[in-house]
């Protein structure tokens, strides 16, 4: 029996963050109950690539964060709306929610009423920031307003947007360890639970050490390519005959490895090179260096040799070859109701090793 199996989640929310949330607990085993409002419904719906058919109500986008769900299409701002949502919050355990301030007073979801009414309930509501919770908060300009796009880009190039949605699915973990806190709190005897998440707190709290380099010495994190402020060679690209490596050092006996399998030695007895910290002043002339090396090398060879000499590295794939059926990663791929696959919510395996597993 799933941990969670005893447990049913009221989803009304849209986009990723929450719906992405609802999913990873119903993969636990939660009974989700996904609402959204005719005739339209949730709007990722309509966010289809060009290449996807126009004429299904559905997108890749929208099974990315929707999975084992029960579908309910319902005008919460209706009588029948209301009357149905009532019944829904008292034998719902968990909340998720992302409306606007004034929704909020028309579908009769203000936070304090809500947990007079239920106490039992756990609500968890999104916003996109904290100081001003009704502003239109898509992940472009969360990451934007939160360091993301001034770090992330070429040296000399313009900010870059990351290629996913990061400050959804980062909320959305926040979004489930709020809910599995809100039912140990009811578990202990706690009532009128209810947790606000943001977008924009969710990725400060991502800053982690981009943050303290600021917070403790006032470096600011500038573009620089996707290489690691602190570490080198880290997050710097090899290049081969056949495509890329990115290598993460993060240790002398590391760089001893990686300059033993490239044929570097020299490298080892150059005081440009000899801390990790002199590597990270000296990068350029060291990447020089070592690029020639791997230029007569092929991807996965240099891999593994690299894995065998204790040198991190990695291969840098496409998302085809990440997904691709007969690889690694098939444990990570779910399928939806609709038959559609998607990467899953949950990447961790759950073992009982006493004496009365589930």
């Amino acid at each position: 029996m799933a941990a969670l199996e005893s447990v049913r989640v009221l989803e009304l929310a849209s986009v990723l963050a929450g719906p992405l949330a609802a999913t990873a607990l119903a993969e636990r085993g939660a009974h989700v109950t996904k609402v959204e409002r005719p005739p339209s419904g949730d709007v990722t719906r309509s966010w289809k690539g060009a290449n996807e058919d126009p004429e299904l109500d559905i997108s890749a986008y929208y099974e990315a964060a929707n999975g084992a769900k029960q579908l309910e299409w319902m005008d919460l701002g209706s009588d029948k709306g209301q009357e149905w949502l009532e019944k829904q919050l008292a034998s719902h355990d968990v909340l998720i929610e992302n409306f606007k301030s004034a929704d909020l007073e028309k579908f009769n979801l203000q936070p304090h009423a809500v947990a007079t009414r239920h106490p039992h309930l756990i609500r968890v509501r999104l916003v996109g920031f904290n100081n001003a919770p009704d502003r239109l908060a898509y992940d472009a300009v969360v990451q934007a307003e939160t360091g993301f796009m001034h770090m992330n880009g070429e040296t000399n190039g313009p900010p870059l947007r990351m290629p996913v949605a990061l400050m959804d699915v980062l909320a959305s973990h926040q979004i489930r360890l709020a809910a599995l806190e809100g039912l140990l709190d009811r578990s202990q005897g706690g009532t009128g639970f209810f947790a606000e998440v943001s977008l924009a707190g969710s990725g400060v709290t991502a800053l982690v050490n981009q943050g303290t380099n600021w917070l403790v010495a006032e470096n600011s994190p500038q573009r620089n390519s996707g290489l690691h402020p602190n570490i080198a060679p880290y997050g710097d690209v090899l290049f081969c005959k056949n495509g890329h490596l990115v290598l993460a050092i993060g240790n002398s006996r590391q760089f001893e490895g990686l300059c033993n399998v490239l044929q570097c030695l020299e490298l080892l007895t150059d005081p440009r090179f000899g801390s990790n910290q002199l590597r990270v002043t000296h990068r350029e002339e060291l990447m020089k260096t070592l690029n020639y090396a791997s230029a007569s090398w092929e991807k996965i060879p240099l891999e593994l040799a690299l894995r065998g000499a204790g040198a991190p590295a990695g291969v840098v794939r496409t998302i085809q070859e990440v997904l691709d059926p007969n690889g690694p990663n098939t444990e990570w791929i779910q399928t939806n109701p609709s038959g559609s696959k998607r990467p899953a919510a949950i990447a961790y395996r759950v073992q009982h090793f006493g004496d009365n597993p589930r």
